[in-house]
């Protein structure tokens, strides 16, 4: 069958890149009216009003529409424009995302114990990142973007915290599978097959991925951990050539940050949050960072021969 290209996919990679942000900032917004009419019989007619006011997080009400919303941007800032662009690029738009094939178990397992075994050096990250300061010409700034980082703490803390297992699951469901799904989707799906075309350099490209996949987030003094777990999902996208990957393992790190979230607030287990992988001995912060590269590299010569053994022997 022949195979017509696509409107976007006929563009230079800069106006790919301007034709997503429209699509990012076109869906942000449809899908907050939608959202607005979605509520409209749960929360009534002044939900906005009522939306300015959940802001302050005082009551179970309040969380729960600013958990609504939560969603709804997702949807639309993650989800909704990063299939769009997929099928105004492609005729294939699942094989476009990567989606069309699923990574090897062995691969699967390497990754899983990889997103723990690195947790060490995660946490390191954000204890570096939140020792940093900035000129006290700027501290005006800086003051502004550590109420920001308070603020969006003050946000986690009162989505996370809950009291039943319905909870739990909308949680889960909430931090860790449809964020994992839609910034795999824009991050890596979208941007990277973007900036590769662009900076004709797959490196360049995971690299800026995860900048701008840290920077996202607007927390300014977690910008170093995210910057680092964006390279690891971004490498595992390009190694294993499956999204399904990247999002399993983000899946993970999300969940296991709201499940520890979860049994600490209830007594079942001792360590918070923030100290869950943290490793006090150096021989054994050491050891972890030297079996989380060991397992970076056996990813990738695993999944380079296999790559290596689909290339048709013309082709070799």
């Amino acid at each position: 069958m022949h195979r017509t290209g696509r409107f976007i996919e006929r563009q230079p990679p800069f106006l790919q890149l301007l034709l997503l942000i429209v699509l990012v900032l076109t869906s942000m917004f449809f899908t907050f009216f939608v959202g607005v009419l979605l509520a409209l019989p749960f929360f009534g007619l002044d939900v906005l009003s009522l939306l300015s006011e959940a802001a302050r997080l005082e009551t179970s009400g309040d969380i729960a529409m600013m958990k609504y919303f939560q969603m709804v941007s997702q949807v639309g800032v993650f989800i909704l424009p990063s299939i769009v662009f997929a099928l105004l690029a492609s005729s294939y738009f699942i094989k476009y995302l990567k989606l069309d094939r699923l990574p090897h178990l062995t691969t699967v397992g390497a990754s899983v114990i990889l997103i723990f075994t690195i947790l060490p050096f995660i946490n390191w990250l954000m204890q570096v990142n939140e020792g940093l300061s900035l000129p006290d010409a700027l501290g005006a700034i800086e003051e502004w973007m550590r109420t920001s980082e308070a603020e969006a703490a003050r946000l986690t803390e009162a989505f996370l915290k809950t009291e039943s297992l319905v909870g739990l699951m909308l949680n889960l469901f909430m931090v860790a599978v449809m964020a994992a799904i839609g910034e795999e989707l824009l991050f890596r799906g979208v941007l990277i097959r973007i900036f590769k075309a662009w900076l004709r350099n797959v490196h360049l490209a995971v690299w800026l991925s995860a900048i701008l996949f840290s920077m996202f987030h607007l927390q300014f003094f977690g910008f170093l951990p995210r910057f680092m777990l964006g390279l690891v999902f971004g490498y595992l996208f390009v190694w294993s050539g499956s999204l399904w990957l990247p999002i399993l393992v983000h899946f993970l790190n999300n969940a296991a940050a709201v499940l520890v979230y979860y049994f600490y607030s209830h007594g079942s287990i001792q360590t918070p949050v923030e100290d869950f992988g943290t490793i006090e001995s150096n021989p054994l912060f050491f050891f972890s960072i030297l079996v989380s590269l060991g397992l970076m590299v056996f990813i990738y010569f695993d999944t380079r021969e296999r790559r290596q053994s689909t290339v048709p022997k013309n082709h070799q």
